[in-house]
Parts: C-alpha cells; structure tokens; sequence
C-alpha cells in the first residue's frame, strides 16, 4: 500500500459544479453524478494516484478501475462526493463493466472484495507504507492484519505479480553496487516517470531494495 496525499484542488471542475448545483435537490449523491463528470473524476484520481491502484499497486487505467469510497457510501453517505473519500481501485464496477474490461483476478481483491467492510489501515495514513513488509515471494506481512484480509492482498495473481516486479528491480543490482547506490535506486521508485506514473508495485519494491542494503 503506498500512501496517497489527498489533494481538494484536483478535483473536476464539472465536479465543483455539479455538487453546487445539485445540493439541494433530494437526488444528490455519487450515485448521481452523470457519467461525463465521473470518467474526469477517475481520471483526476488516476493521476493522483500515478495509475497504480490505492490498495494493491498494481497499474490500473480508466478502463481496469473504479472510483473507490474510503468511508462506504452505505456508512457515510455525505461523504459520497467528497473528493478526499475517493479513491481509484483495481477493478470495474458491475454496473459499468463492459464483458470484455478489467482484469479477471481483480474481482477477487481490493475494492471489489472489500465491499462495504471498514479499513483498520487506509491508503490516506501518512504511516500506512510503515505497516506492511514483503517476501521475496510477493506476500505481505503480517498476513494476519485485517486490511490485508479485507481486501485479500496475498491472492495468488498478486503475489505473482509482486514477487516478478520485486525480481525485476533486483535483477538491475550488480555485485559491485554499494550501498550507497542501491539507497538510491530504491529511492527511485518513489518517483513518478515522465508521464506521471509510479512503477506498479514501487512501495513493494523498495521496501525490498532497502532490505537488501
């Protein structure tokens, strides 16, 4: 889980509008919101999030992810269009979901398995990269915390995934790098590329990097 500093000023300005003209009405809601305002509002997540989704980090786009209520509309329906609740995760909505969209194992993971449960660790925590280590195998530690239970962020693709992108990068250090050096290139996948993207699984990977040192 890599944490995401929720930002007000991104959200839509069709957005902005819609809730101020819409406030009143007894209709007002996410479930609400027209379909143009709510491909800029995922699009605006994506962005903030560098396309990786907010649960298990793996690259998502408009076509493979959903907007993601932090606090669940079911549990705090005012906050249905609040741009901090909001998050992009893995997975389309069944509602939107055309047949052949979005990455299989998704429904079996994060937002589309979390349902409506609560979170006891959330992607908006400063802290929350602190509370999770990783395997060379991909798993995360400890397996026995709810969230990772919750949204069942060892399933098999994940892990798969995981341990190949933490391969990938560990494949890159050379013998004769110092420490030093490989400080540095774990540092490096905290940054976005030039598109603005993080690599999939970056949080992942550095935390292995650093292990390594």
């Amino acid at each position: 889980m890599k944490y995401i500093c929720k930002d007000p000023n991104r959200e839509p300005e069709s957005v902005k509008q819609y809730k101020q003209l819409a406030a009143q009405d007894i209709n007002y809601g996410y479930k609400y919101l027209h379909r143009p305002e709510r491909k800029e509002l995922l699009k605006a997540l994506l962005e903030e999030q560098g396309y990786i989704c907010c649960y298990c980090g793996m690259e998502i786009s408009d076509e493979n992810s959903h907007i993601e209520h932090l606090k669940t509309q079911t549990s705090h329906p005012h906050l249905s269009l609040e741009y901090t609740n909001l998050l992009a995760s893995c997975g389309i909505s069944e509602t939107y979901r055309p047949a052949y969209y979005s990455e299989p194992h998704c429904q079996e993971h994060c937002g589309r398995k979390r349902q409506h449960n609560n979170l006891s660790i959330k992607p908006t925590e400063p802290n929350c990269e602190t509370k999770f280590s990783y395997t060379a195998e991909g798993e995360i530690l400890p397996n026995t915390e709810t969230t990772v239970i919750t949204l069942n962020l060892n399933y098999t693709e994940l892990r798969k995934l995981r341990k190949a992108a933490i391969e990938g990068a560990m494949s890159l250090i050379e013998d004769e790098f110092s420490d030093q050096e490989i400080a540095l290139f774990a540092k490096s996948f905290e940054q976005r590329d030039r598109e603005g993207k993080f690599q999939p699984f970056c949080f992942a990977i550095a935390y292995f990097l650093n292990s390594y040192i």
